[in-house]
């Protein structure tokens, strides 16, 4: 078993993702490999100064903005929203195989919808299918009917919301289209790419056992952040995968095989796994100094415990915080500069001002900035405007200069 050293081990994290900007990836085409490399990022509404999932890939891809998802989602078909990790955006080729996965969410609906008192819902899926083939892109508002009755519970107020839901869920809809954060459905086989000809590929990977799918889902999961431990925490979310017995069992199963490695990393006593292919990281060194702005639920930051122990980075995403009780903001990212988490700050509602705007910064405890990290910084400042298509603060350097 190899063993690295933490810095060696966050210089291969960063490649890995590029966000060192060591490959060229740029723009749409861009967007479309980091895609295929992290298999999934994870979709969160909130809009601050962009959603998570733009935020995600625009510290990887160099020129990105936020159409280029909208059309790889949307209009390429390249995407598809669904449940993963969390709710989240995967590549449309993996669609298949998510037929495990949709059928756990299946039995999840059935309890939620018995919880909000709306199994009612289900008398009426073929009139809410029918509508949908008929008229296509469909969303909770276009369609009235029934009434959910005595509901103390959160949820849908129209059945027919609450059977939209119970179809995607499902796979029988997918996501056709978002405007802001309003779904408008339709039948999967009209937004979903065909794999190989068939109906059944739009639902489930006939060919693939259980066993088959579970290598295929902890690896694939080992691929969307680069290097995981196996302790329940962030990483692990989701069907399947929380089951740590389950888990355990088939991680052996992937390093006998040689798809993923075991490594070991200095001061850290638990063993970790990478992609086979890890190593290949190591060899491609940052063009320059660099800056980065990561987003609060990107790849990196999903085990907060293990970010804690590889980069002596402690985050808390405080926007469910009540504002006494918070120690930095509603809505902070953090810095990376050179492979290193060196500040945060709290930005504000750019699209509503036009600018971009930093509320707050903060430096990491120890962290004595020089000439050349504030110079990597003005130069991500400049960048991140950019990719919010809005003018950068004149005062933004000056805020990070002074501190």
């Amino acid at each position: 078993m190899k063993e690295y050293s933490r810095e060696e081990i966050r210089i291969m994290l960063c490649r890995y993702h590029n966000l060192d900007g060591a490959e060229d990836f740029c723009g749409k085409n861009g967007a479309e490999k980091i895609m295929k490399r992290i298999g999934t990022i994870q979709y969160d509404p909130l809009n601050v100064v962009s959603r998570n999932a733009d935020l995600v890939l625009q510290a990887r891809v160099k020129d990105y903005h936020e159409e280029h998802l909208f059309d790889l989602l949307y209009k390429d078909h390249k995407l598809v929203d669904g449940y993963d990790k969390e709710m989240s955006i995967y590549t449309v080729s993996d669609f298949g195989h998510f037929g495990f996965v949709r059928r756990e969410s299946k039995n999840m609906m059935l309890a939620i919808l018995n919880w909000r008192h709306q199994m009612a819902a289900l008398d009426i899926l073929d009139e809410v299918l029918a509508y949908v083939e008929e008229t296509g892109k469909t969303s909770t508002k276009d369609l009235s009917i029934g009434k959910v009755r005595n509901n103390s519970n959160w949820g849908h107020k129209k059945l027919s919301s609450a059977a939209l839901d119970y179809l995607f869920n499902t796979g029988v809809l997918s996501v056709a289209e978002k405007s802001g954060t309003h779904r408008y459905f339709d039948l999967t086989e009209r937004v979903v790419k065909k794999l190989d000809g068939t109906r059944e590929d739009f639902y489930s990977d006939p060919n693939m056992s259980e066993e088959e799918f579970y290598e295929w889902y902890v690896e694939r999961r080992i691929k969307c952040v680069g290097l995981v431990w196996n302790k329940s925490g962030g990483i692990w979310l989701g069907h399947y995968l929380g089951n740590s017995e389950l888990r355990t069992k088939t991680i052996a199963s992937l390093e006998e095989k040689g798809r993923i490695k075991k490594i070991a990393i200095q001061g850290i006593k638990e063993p970790f796994y990478v992609p086979k292919n890890f190593s290949r990281y190591m060899n491609v060194p940052a063009p320059e100094d660099y800056a980065r702005f990561i987003a609060p639920l990107d790849n990196l930051m999903w085990d907060r415990q293990m970010l804690q122990k590889l980069f002596d980075f402690e985050y808390r995403w405080e926007v469910y915080t009540p504002a006494p009780k918070r120690k930095y903001g509603y809505y902070v990212l953090p810095v990376l500069y050179n492979g290193n988490f060196v500040a945060r700050f709290e930005p504000d509602y750019a699209g509503k001002i036009g600018k971009f705007i930093v509320k707050n910064w903060w430096w990491e405890d120890g962290v004595k900035p020089d000439k050349k990290m504030r110079t990597a910084i003005e130069k991500e400042m400049k960048r991140f405007a950019n990719f919010l298509q809005v003018e950068n603060s004149a005062d933004n350097v000056k805020k990070t200069l002074s501190c």
